[in-house]
This record gives C-alpha cells, structure tokens and sequence, in this order.
C-alpha cells in the first residue's frame, strides 16, 4: 500500500512551461490514400457525410471550433476532428497555449470535401520544460474479446468493457494473464522502460468446440439444448459438455442427438431425412368442377381427394365462375381423412337498374386511379397468394440475420401504389411540402410514421375511401411480384441499375449533381405487377412494429403486438445495393424523419 502512494505521489510531479505559448503549424494536406472518413462516416446535420481531419499534436486537452460535427477523440497523440464539406478553416485551442487559427487555402486546400481524409501536423512550442522523471510509466493493454479480465503481478485490474487497459507501473519487470469464460487464457511477461508506452495484445483464443448439423430434409430448424440456434445446414460455435441437438420442421418426426464436446473439437453431426407426417382431405362442393385452393395454390377440382398432406392447418377455398366462392379452414392429422362438403350459390344476375345502385368494392382486378384536388395516382391489383417471405436463396451472402428464418405467408388480395406517394400528392392533401429534394413527381420524404397517419386521415377524408400503409408482408409480396414473381434479387430485376435509384446513380455523382438524392417517380423500369421504385429511390414506412421473423406459416400477418421501431422497405438513394434488395428490412422511431424516407399506399376494402 505504501509503495503504491509513493508511486501515486511521485508520478504527479510534473514541470509545466510558462503560460501564452504558441503551437506551430509543420503542415496541412490531403491523404487520399486514407479511407477513413468514408470507412467510418459521420452525417452533419442535413444528413450529407463529413470530411475528417487527423490533427497529430502531442498533448491533450485541445479544443477545435469551426464547422466542426461531433466530439473529437484523442487516441495515441491524435485527435479525429469531423468537419462539414466546404469548410475552409479550424481554430484550435489549448488551455496551456495561444488560440490557433488554421487557413486551409495557405496550404492549397481551398475546402473541405466530403469522405475525404485530411492530416494537420502542429508542433509544441520547443522551450516546453521536460516532465521529471516520474519512476515509471504506462502499459497500454488491448484485449480480446473485450469482456476479458486482467491481472498484473498477481493484482485483478478494474474491468473495462471497451478492452483496453491504461496502468502506470514502475520500472522493471512484470507480469500478466489475461482470462475470460469460453476462451484460453494467456499469460506472460513485459519490462517497463522509459520512452514509448508499452503495448501489448492479447487476442484470446477460443475453447469453444465446433458443430456443424446437416440434413438432406429442406427448411429444417435447428435446436441446441432445446433453444433454436438456426436452420440446416448450421455451423456455430458450442461450450464443453453433453448437448441434444435436434432437427425438427412442421409436419415432419423430428430427430434428436446426444454429443459431448471437449474444448476446440470440430464435430460434424448428421441427420436423415425427415419423415412427413401426413393425412387425407375430401372434398365434395356442388356444382362439380369447381376449383379447389389450398393455402392460395390450386389442387384440383370437386370432388377429389387430396392424399399426403401434412399435418396441421390449411385455408380451403372452393371458386367456381357464376358463383359465390366459399372459404374453409380445416385441420388435417396423422393417418385420418379429413372432409369438406357443401355447395355453393349462384350470383343471381342483377338487372342493369340495380346493378347502378350497388355499392363495389374497392379491390378490383384493374388498376384504378384516384383524383385528388387535381393531382391523380394509381392503385395496381395485387392478387392474394402464399409466397415464402425472408431470406429466400436469391438474396444469397447479403441477407441479414433478421431476415430470417423464411417462412410461408398467405395473403388476401389488396390494392398497392404504382408509385410512392409524390410530393404533388402530399401537398394537395397536407398543404405544405417538407422535402428537401423538391420535385412534385418526386416521392415525398421527411415524412415521419406519425405524419404519414395523418396524411392518410385527411386522404380518406377527401376520397371516402380507406387507404393505409402496407403491412411488412403486403410490401415484401408486392415488391416481389406477387403471383407474377420471377424471383428476383430486386423488385423487377437481378440488375439493380434497371430498377432502382441507389448510390451509384444518385449519391455517388456528388451534392452538386442534378442526380444527387431522389429522382422523379418512374423513371425506373417496373417490376412483375407493373409497380415502380419499391427497390431505392426513398424508403417506404409500413404499418408493423419491427419484430423478429417466425418459422410458422402465417395467414395476413399484421407483425409485432407491440415495439419500439417501426418497419421501413426497399433501400433509398443513399444505400448501395445490397440495402435495396426485396428481403432488406429496416426501422425507425414513428416519430423519426430523414430525406429518403417517404411512403406507398395500400388499399384492401
């Protein structure tokens, strides 16, 4: 305890030279070959990406003034200054020092340019008094992972969750071990010198074992020790022991395994196909030959029988033309037959006097469009169907872990958006235009969730009907091209430059490009169902809080009960490519808007 306030007393004895000294300017210029300022980019406040300075000065507590973004971290006698595209001057300031202001244009740097890395070397004055010698000096420990616990000489240091480790020791020679749950620890030795700090690091390896599950059976699920970990084929890591691993599907027998691991085994665990679990179903609806819909794909026609389905339930629907089509939900199980009989009723004609009078539906098979207060859109139909939603395999490596797992999604038809809704659009019905990329064919963006509602109140308002959002799957459905779907990566494409605006075509050409931010609405090529832009361009709000995917089938689903994010799709201007795929999802606030965030409508009723 003595030695350790000794070293505490001694290591603050430092000689500080006068006051109103100055820094020194030894240069200023442009490293092009530096990418961090694109690599780790920070927004100003409009939302464009800032240049970075590199300001190398050899003592803390700087201060920098200007258009300057942010706070400026110092790390190893550097200090990251992020800074808005145009600037032409910083002012540095130092307790210890005189104000300095640094004139870009008098080392030929007129401004500043956006994700551009610039490097700004000032020196301390050379008449500094040099610090006494303080008996020791730092180590500078970096660990892996960074939840990893160090000891030095035997003394546990506090932890730091951002894995660096800054104790000043004295001279001499010293030791450590560096330890943490799941991994092998690591010790050793270093000798405390004067000079440069010492740096050590230290990447933990891991002692977890390896498992890799296969199953030849497609849409298997994976479980380890009852917990779903992913689907087959799976590859992950997994701690020392006895574990069940298991592979189940609806519909199917699952299988299970009992494996004990020893630390950094690799270990290949395979499983046979599944076995289906399958019953019957009987149909027979008057008048014959009617058509029979299984969860939206067609089986047959009445009567029939439907042998081998899987077990568990399914939406029947019976159509026939000149008659009112029937809809059932039936529950098949192992090894029984299942039965559905009933006829169904003929559509009395109407006479033209009656047929005036009623009142229709809003879905039609036709695209309809809308006038409102001069400005026309269009709805384009969308035929009800089941697809399979999420991570489908041409999304490949892009696909993001909330994705997944896919799953089968049944939808009844609805009416969706030719377009996102245009800035004309929103100005008739709101009144005021709050885009920054002004156009009146363009989409409107800067729309925050909550303004949307309120524009969709005061819409149906003028229009008596009921427009809304798209739910997440109504958006996905359409963006893949419904029951037209080719199986595109985009919507309307596996070449993204047919289909979307996205960077390459509108960030990238610069701020003071015409084609930077939105463009005009259908200037892209449609998708399958004749609807544009669902792939760049703005991003588009749907009605669902963001939640994780299922792997159960699901019938209109409506997403989370609850949450704190709500769902936006498609990709914008300023997302590359693989942010503008069919399956990408994303979320905001409801109260959160930025300028490429708009919206598209959906109409069901």
């Amino acid at each position: 305890m003595l030695r350790r306030l000794y070293f505490s007393i001694l290591f603050s004895i430092v000689a500080i030279a006068a006051n109103a000294q100055k820094l020194t300017i030894e240069s200023f210029t442009l490293d092009a070959n530096d990418i961090t300022a694109s690599s780790q980019l920070r927004l100003d406040g409009n939302g464009d990406p800032c240049a970075l300075i590199k300001v190398q000065l050899a003592t803390q507590g700087a201060k920098f003034s200007g258009n300057t973004v942010g706070n400026a971290p110092y790390n190893s006698g550097e200090y990251w200054v992020y800074m808005t595209e145009g600037s032409k001057n910083l002012q540095v300031r130092h307790d210890n020092y005189l104000p300095l202001d640094v004139n870009f244009a008098n080392y030929g740097i007129n401004s500043l340019k956006a994700k551009m890395t610039y490097v700004l070397t000032l020196l301390l004055p050379s008449n500094v008094s040099t610090p006494v010698d303080a008996g020791g000096n730092f180590v500078l420990f970096k660990v892996q992972p960074a939840t990893a616990s160090v000891s030095i000489d035997n003394q546990p240091q506090l932890m730091e969750t951002s894995g660096e480790y800054m104790p000043m020791l004295p001279y001499g020679q010293h030791s450590y071990e560096v330890s943490a749950g799941g991994y092998i620890s690591q010790s050793g030795t270093f000798s405390i010198t004067t000079g440069d700090t010492k740096e050590i690091s230290v990447n933990l390896v891991s002692a977890l074992a390896t498992v890799t599950v296969s199953c030849p059976t497609s849409g298997v699920s994976i479980y380890l020790d009852k917990k779903q970990v992913g689907t087959a084929p799976w590859t992950g890591a997994v701690k020392e022991g006895i574990h069940l691993i298991e592979a189940k599907k609806d519909g199917y027998r699952s299988q299970q395994k009992t494996v004990t691991l020893s630390q950094q085994e690799k270990l290949s665990v395979s499983f046979d196909d599944l076995q289906a679990i399958v019953g019957n179903l009987s149909i027979a609806y008057r008048p014959s030959g009617s058509e029979i819909y299984i969860d939206g794909k067609k089986q047959g026609t009445s009567p029939s029988v439907i042998s081998n389905l899987l077990v568990g339930n399914y939406t029947i629907e019976i159509k026939k033309s000149g008659y009112t089509s029937e809809t059932k939900t039936v529950t098949i199980s192992e090894g029984q037959t299942a039965s559905l009989q009933g006829s169904l009723k003929e559509i009395a004609s109407a006479t033209p006097a009656q047929s005036a009078n009623q009142s229709s539906s809003s879905f039609s098979d036709k695209a309809q469009t809308f006038t409102v207060k001069g400005v026309s859109f269009t709805m384009i139909p969308v035929a009800g169907g089941t697809f399979t939603m999420g991570a489908t395999s041409e999304q490949g490596s892009d696909a993001e872990s909330d994705e997944k797992p896919t799953h089968s999604v049944t939808l009844s038809s609805y009416m969706i958006g030719e377009t996102e809704v245009t800035q004309a659009l929103w100005e008739a019905v709101m009144g005021s235009n709050p885009s920054r990329f002004k156009g009146t064919t363009k989409p409107v963006e800067q729309v925050s969730w909550n303004d949307c509602q309120t524009f969709i109140d005061k819409l149906n308002s003028l229009t008596g009907k009921r427009f809304r959002l798209p739910t997440e799957a109504e958006w996905e459905y359409a963006a893949r091209g419904g029951n037209k779907s080719k199986g595109y990566k985009y919507s309307g494409s596996n070449n993204i430059d047919d289909v979307a605006v996205y960077t390459k075509n509108s960030y990238d050409k610069g701020s003071s490009s015409p084609d930077y931010g939105t463009h005009a609405v259908k200037t892209k090529r449609p998708n399958e169902l004749g609807i544009y832009d669902m792939s760049g361009n703005v991003w588009e709000w749907c009605s669902d809080w963001k939640g994780s995917y299922s792997s159960s089938s699901q019938t209109n689903p409506t997403g989370a009960a609850s949450g704190t994010y709500r769902v936006r799709r498609g990709g914008s201007w300023y997302f590359s490519a693989r942010g503008c795929r069919s399956s990408i999802r994303g979320s905001y606030a409801p109260g959160y808007s930025i300028n490429d965030l708009g919206l598209r409508l959906v109409l069901s009723e």
